[in-house]
């Protein structure tokens, strides 16, 4: 589908005087309680048409918000040397550059304010520009279509509080190969869990295990570290500690609520897998859900295909986890005997506010329903991101809206707590 691509007369026109003005009189009293600015220390507009940008600004210092305009990324690179302006009004289109090259600055230079985009563009292209903006990290406020009205503006510039500080980049952490065969041996290897949750009901249904180095000097280390270098033999030693972890906390919860283990692509191919899990424990395959990446499944469907029917075969659950993350197509997907999808975070989150992320969920879980899968929204951190996987039909949902992992004993007495609560409605 292709963007609309308006002509300058048609959705680019300047917003006249008229158009930035509200509907009915505006008196001194009416004016000042519209005012919500004068928290806001500077604001910047950037737009390349000069009658955008002075009268744009001209509104917001009536709002007692002090403001200027600016033209071009040149512009805009100098004011930031000597300002640093709560508030930034950028329009997508510059000219000489573009919103998404103004990101990539403010992200480079930690700017610690707020954007509102602006664009005569479709809505569609304002909500891409939004989500391109917030994964470089730029705190993006709001969205005003030109041509908008003075109401519009007083409104969202009334709905700013303080500028959050500016997140600073977390480095990378470097890998560290051999970790993960060093806690294999010294029994550093621990396990969190993350509990999931039915939606329809509100109840714990199930959870995830996830595994952590417990170093007796360093303390808990992440995946990221010990993960990426792990040779083959390592991620098949810790598979089966993650298995019997799980058939552990399955038991204590009295068999009755599956966990869920990650399976690396690489151990699919080891031979005897299988049989290795189910001689854990008697049952094993009723308690164990198998995830399988949807990266991994793309980079040998054969032996993933193959691993999932014998799987399956012998009792255990399939789940295609962080599901939107690669690019696995409906042909490879009708091949694979899978009962839980899990969308990925990313598509997940934001979803109640952008409606391209909305379409998307709205097809995972029609895609997953029609092959008779269970559908889990992950990384659900909001009331309103919970009341829209719930209204677009999601099954399950992870996230730190319910719980982030957490130990064993904390997870039971979570899951034991009976059902959560639906989200608050907004009046």
């Amino acid at each position: 589908m292709g963007y609309e691509n308006p002509s300058s007369s048609a959705t680019d026109r300047v917003p006249s005087e008229a158009s930035l003005m509200p509907r009915g009189t505006a008196g001194p009293e009416s004016e000042a309680a519209m005012r919500g600015g004068a928290g806001l220390r500077a604001a910047i507009v950037v737009d390349d048409q000069p009658d955008i940008r002075v009268l744009v600004a001209s509104q917001l210092r009536k709002l007692g918000v002090p403001a200027q305009g600016i033209g071009s990324k040149a512009e805009l690179i100098a004011a930031l040397e000597g300002e640093h302006p709560d508030l930034l009004l950028l329009d997508l289109s510059l000219g000489d550059s573009d919103a998404v090259e103004i990101f990539d600055l403010l992200a480079e230079r930690g700017f610690a304010g707020r954007v509102v985009l602006m664009s005569g563009h479709a809505g569609t292209l304002l909500e891409h520009a939004r989500r391109i903006g917030r994964r470089a990290g730029v705190e993006i406020a709001g969205l005003l279509r030109k041509p908008f009205r003075r109401g519009e503006l007083q409104r969202l510039v009334a709905g700013l509080g303080p500028a959050a500080p500016a997140a600073q980049p977390r480095a990378s952490a470097p890998t560290e190969p051999g970790l993960l065969r060093e806690a294999i041996a010294e029994g550093w290897l621990g396990f969190w869990y993350q509990p999931k949750v039915e939606l329809a009901s509100g109840a714990g249904v199930g959870m995830e295990a996830l595994c952590r180095v417990i170093h007796p000097q360093r303390g808990v280390i992440g995946p990221d570290v010990f993960l990426p270098p792990a040779d083959d033999d390592d991620l098949y030693d810790l598979t089966l500690a993650a298995a019997r972890a799980a058939l552990d906390a399955a038991a204590r919860m009295g068999g009755t609520i599956p966990v869920s283990i990650n399976l690396a692509g690489r151990t699919l191919l080891r031979p005897g897998l299988i049989e290795a899990l189910k001689s854990l424990g008697e049952g094993a395959e009723r308690s164990l859900m198998l995830e399988i990446t949807e990266t991994d499944l793309i980079g040998d469907m054969v032996a993933a295909e193959a691993f999932a029917m014998r799987a399956v075969l012998h009792g255990f659950g399939i789940a295609i986890d962080d599901f939107g993350s690669g690019y696995a197509t409906f042909e490879r997907l009708r091949h694979f005997p899978f009962a839980e999808l899990k969308i990925e975070r990313s598509i997940v989150h934001g979803c109640a506010q952008d409606e391209a992320l909305r379409r998307i969920c709205r097809a995972a879980v029609e895609l997953g329903h029609g092959f008779e899968a269970k559908v889990v929204a992950e990384g659900v951190e909001t009331e309103e991101d919970l009341a829209a996987v719930r209204e677009l039909g999601f099954d399950l949902a992870q996230g730190y809206l319910f719980a982030r992992p957490m130990p064993l004993a904390e997870a039971i007495a979570f899951l034991a707590s009976g059902p959560r609560p639906s989200p608050r409605r907004g009046g």
